[in-house]
């Protein structure tokens, strides 16, 4: 059988020529200001919408509103954007063939061809269930290929394959069918853009014939496999930063389009005057002695993006509503490599390949990413019920499930322990449920949806369960909404969404410090602290914590020993941090207490592994940097 490489030329629309201005703290402090002075102004401006939160579901609407051309959108959030759950996902791009599993098992269950204790919902319900998440996979299908192609290279093309085992819960030929269904819809939507095939299923019908293509498989469980391509984030955050900094340099000065990161929308209402509009109260969260610690904006509309925290940020009013409207699905993440594993994946392109072992019950992905110059499998679960937003770590055993579920399928060379894992994190999606939670989390539906909730004369906008494939689909939708209720209020219409074709504008040297830079130079001080100057200025670093394991900075400390064993360079980390204290104005005493979030949120993660003893222990010296005008953001905890 002739093999070929598994990477294919990706076909993405042409970049702009790089924007100059900076997307930073001091953009905040600027915009903040402006707000200031806003307020005292009659009538003063009143935005087409107010966004709370900067998560991806927040980038979404934000960016629709800003293609538009004639809309004025704020958004804040009061930790760094992309900050929580965002940022703690499985980096995955797809409509999600385990939704299109779901959508058949509904059918079933509605005309009794199937029967399932933990959903006793009527037919209707089950019905539309089906059809909801059947909805979400063809229409996940043509977001995943808007994104390949308008995302600058934030968004890749990466195989997969499933292998079915003894206790999969769907057979060989089923799930054969299931993907090429799934396949069929990204071909119908490549012919409907005019562009090549995304993918090609390819049955491997025994585990021999796996073992044949990938030679560092070695499960006799496994009955079989199905490859198709999918598509994944190079890196999660950075795709909502690069959403909303395209939409801010979209804005003008007669429709500014402004984002805030650590400003807190503490108290909203909505008056009467002037035609009506909501009031909003907005706390900053940064250091800035010159400026008042509240302010307060006007909008039309609230657009309610909070993620977990949904229901809190909507009760932040004078008649709140107390409802719940949200259960929460927790998935854990491990990272981990070591000297063998590096370099085989780095020389042969067959074995960068995500591996999705179909389990009976919670679903596992294990894929090989490429980021700062180091290659790595990160192992992801998904669906386990949680309670607390605020409280969200990873449990031992679920480390141990990732690590078995990982070396059940490779060889003993490839498989890994926890001397091999340098990072462990964990999100939490909050999923739309009306039943009460009685539902088991891996059963409901995850079609994101939007509550429209009367508030006053105004309209709140939640948005539930908008996962980071469907970001800009969802944020059209309540652009959408937002854009009919302007018109309604106001007479005023606002253009149409162009952000369907709309490439993300670049700035100045992007490309030299993407985090998937094929030939990312490894453990260079100078390029790493041009590196940090970069994101500083046009990605809106402000925290050490942040940068390191939200943006992939701690993949720049991992090294290997002379065993060729997991490691960290504390040299490495020390010069983030002294880099980041001299950019962004930090006196020693706000050294450390960076120093300090850091390690007390890597080392709860890391407690079941080696790494964590490590960083816990060190202590970076006491350098004082020189003083600098740029803010101060104070720790912040969710």
């Amino acid at each position: 059988m002739r093999r070929t490489p598994w990477r294919r030329a990706r076909r993405t629309a042409p970049p702009g020529p790089p924007v100059a201005r900076t997307f930073a703290m001091t953009d905040v402090v600027r915009w903040f200001r402006e707000l200031a002075a806003e307020q005292d102004e009659d009538p003063g401006l009143v935005h087409d919408t107010l966004i709370i939160g900067g998560g991806a579901a927040g980038a979404g609407v934000l960016r629709d509103l800003a293609s538009r051309g004639d809309a004025s959108a704020l958004l804040v959030d009061r930790g760094p954007f992309g900050g929580e759950t965002s940022s703690k996902t499985g980096k995955a791009v797809h409509p999600g063939i385990r939704y299109l599993r779901m959508a058949f098992h509904r059918g079933l269950l509605a005309f009794r061809l199937r029967e399932d204790p933990k959903i006793r919902q009527t037919f209707a319900q089950n019905l539309r269930g089906a059809w909801l998440d059947l909805q979400l996979v063809w229409y996940g299908t043509r977001e995943r290929k808007l994104l390949i192609e308008t995302g600058g290279g934030t968004v890749e093309e990466i195989p997969n394959i499933v292998f079915v085992l003894p206790d999969s819960p769907e057979k060989k030929w089923a799930v054969f069918f299931g993907i090429s269904l799934y396949d069929l819809f990204t071909t119908l939507w490549a012919w409907c853009g005019l562009s090549p095939r995304f993918s090609r299923v390819r049955l491997f019908r025994d585990r021999e014939a796996l073992r044949r293509e990938l030679p560092h498989l070695d499960s006799d469980d496994v009955l079989g496999g199905i490859l198709y391509w999918d598509g994944r984030a190079n890196n999660d955050k950075i795709l909502v930063l690069k959403a909303i900094r395209d939409a801010c340099l979209r804005g003008s000065e007669t429709f500014p389009v402004r984002a805030l990161s650590h400003v807190e929308a503490v108290r909203y209402e909505w008056v009467e005057d002037g035609g009506g509009h909501f009031l909003v109260t907005l706390a900053r969260r940064f250091e800035a002695d010159d400026l008042p610690e509240t302010v307060t904006v006007k909008a039309h509309t609230l657009t309610n993006a909070a993620g977990p925290w949904i229901d809190e940020a909507r009760n932040r009013t004078p008649r709140p509503d107390g409802r719940t409207s949200v259960v929460y699905s927790r998935g854990s993440h491990l990272e981990a490599t070591n000297e063998r594993i590096h370099r085989r994946l780095s020389a042969d392109p067959r074995l960068q390949v995500g591996l999705v072992p179909l389990n009976a019950e919670r679903q596992h992905y294990l894929r090989p990413f490429h980021q700062h110059g180091l290659w790595y499998i990160q192992c992801t679960t998904t669906d386990r019920a949680h309670t607390d937003p605020d409280l969200v770590v990873p449990e031992e055993d679920e480390i141990e499930e990732l690590l078995h579920s990982y070396n059940a399928l490779v060889g003993e060379e490839w498989r890994i322990g926890r001397e091999d894992v340098f990072n462990v994190f964990c999100g939490i999606r909050p999923l739309a449920a009306d039943d009460g939670g009685r539902i088991a989390v891996q059963d409901i539906s995850r079609m994101f949806r939007v509550n429209e909730r009367p508030c006053g004369g105004g309209t709140v906008y939640d948005m539930v369960n908008v996962k980071l494939t469907e970001f800009r689909w969802a944020g059209r939708e309540v652009a959408g909404r937002i854009a009919r209720e302007v018109r309604r209020k106001t007479g005023r219409r606002l253009g149409p969404s162009t952000t369907r074709r709309l490439p993300f504008l670049p700035v100045r040297d992007e490309e030299l410090f993407a985090v998937h830079r094929a030939d990312a130079p490894r453990r260079d001080p100078e390029f790493l602290r041009e590196k940090v100057r970069h994101h500083v200025r046009h990605q809106m670093a402000s925290a050490y914590a942040d940068y390191l394991l939200n943006t992939g900075g701690i993949r720049d400390a991992v090294v290997f020993d002379a065993t060729g064993r997991c490691d960290v360079d504390t040299d490495v980390l020390d010069l983030v941090l002294d880099e980041m204290a001299a950019l962004l104005g930090w006196d020693d005493s706000r050294r450390r207490a960076e120093w300090d979030a850091f390690a007390e949120v890597y080392c709860r993660n890391m407690t079941f592994t080696e790494l964590g003893d490590r960083v816990r222990k060190h202590a970076p010296a006491p350098v004082p940097p020189p003083a600098r005008s740029t803010p101060h953001v104070r720790p912040h905890s969710a």
